[in-house]
C-alpha cells in the first residue's frame, strides 16, 4: 500500500523540494499528480482517490482556497504550501494538517507529515502501513512489502521486496506481536519470521524454505505444520 498524494503548486522549485523531501523522509508516499492550476485540480480531485494534498494558496488561475469545500467533502488531508502567512486562519478553519511557508523547512515538513501519517494509520483500519522505530528515529513500511524478518539480539533485520533492508530497534518477538499479526506472517524458526506470499513454492525442503529473493530460511520441526497450513491457503 502507498499513500497517494497530489501536489497542487505552480512553482517548479517548490514541487521539486516537496518531492525530494518525500523521497528522503517518507518514501511510502507516492506523488500521483502534479498540478499547476485550480481548474485542473478540480477535475483530478473529483475523479481520483487521494489521501493527501499539498496545496499552494495562490495559483496562476486563482486561489487554492477555492478547493477547500471539495477537499472537505472528499475527506482528503491537506497541507498548505505558500510564501504568505495571511491565510493561516482560513486554513485551520478547514482543518488543514499544516501550513508550510516557503522556502520549505525540512524539520517543519517532517513534523507535519508525521501528524498526517499518524492520522492515516489510526483512522484507516485496513491500512498495511506501520511506523517502526530505529536508533535515529522512525520509518514507514508497508507490511505487504516485507519478505522476511531475522532476529539479531535485541534488534530485527527486516528484508523488503524493494531491495531495502531495515534494522529495527525491537526484538523479533515484539515485531511479530506489535506489527505483523496477519496470517501471512509465520515464524519458521526461533530467529526467523517469513511472509508466506514471498515463498518460492518450488524450493521447499524438509528443513528450509527459499524465498523469491533467493534467501534460504530454516524451518524448525515444531513449526512445519503451521507453515504448510498457511502455504496451502495460497494455492
Amino acid at each position: 500500500m502507498k499513500i497517494k498524494a497530489v501536489i497542487i503548486e505552480d512553482e517548479i522549485p517548490a514541487r521539486q523540494t516537496l518531492k525530494s523531501y518525500l523521497k528522503k523522509y517518507f518514501p511510502i508516499v507516492e506523488v500521483a499528480y502534479e498540478i499547476g492550476t485550480v481548474q485542473k485540480a478540480k477535475e483530478v480531485l473529483q475523479e481520483k482517490s487521494i489521501d493527501l494534498l499539498f496545496l499552494d494558496v495562490q495559483l496562476r488561475d486563482g486561489l487554492g482556497l477555492g478547493l477547500l469545500d471539495t477537499i472537505q467533502k472528499l475527506k482528503i488531508r491537506v497541507v498548505f504550501t505558500t510564501a504568505f502567512d495571511d491565510f493561516t486562519q482560513e486554513a485551520f478553519k478547514h482543518k488543514a494538517f499544516g501550513y508550510l511557508l516557503k522556502p520549505l523547512d525540512p524539520e517543519d515538513f517532517k513534523e507535519i507529515m508525521n501528524r498526517v501519517i499518524k492520522d492515516i494509520t489510526y483512522s484507516d483500519h485496513t491500512t498495511t502501513i506501520i511506523k517502526v522505530p530505529f536508533k535515529s528515529g522512525f520509518t514507514l513500511i508497508d507490511t505487504n512489502s516485507i519478505i522476511r524478518c531475522e532476529a539479531h539480539s535485541n534488534y530485527t533485520k527486516m528484508i523488503c521486496d524493494n531491495n531495502e533492508t531495515y534494522i529495527v530497534s525491537k526484538t523479533l518477538k515484539l515485531v511479530e506481536n506489535e506489527y505483523l499479526k496477519e496470517d501471512i506472517f509465520v515464524r519458521t524458526h526461533q530467529s526467523h519470521l517469513i511472509n508466506v506470499k514471498f515463498v518460492n513454492l518450488k524450493s521447499i525442503e524438509n528443513n528450509a524454505v527459499k524465498m523469491i529473493n533467493g534467501d534460504q530460511v530454516p524451518i524448525s520441526r515444531s513449526r512445519k505444520d503451521v507453515l504448510f497450513d498457511q502455504l496451502k491457503k495460497l494455492t
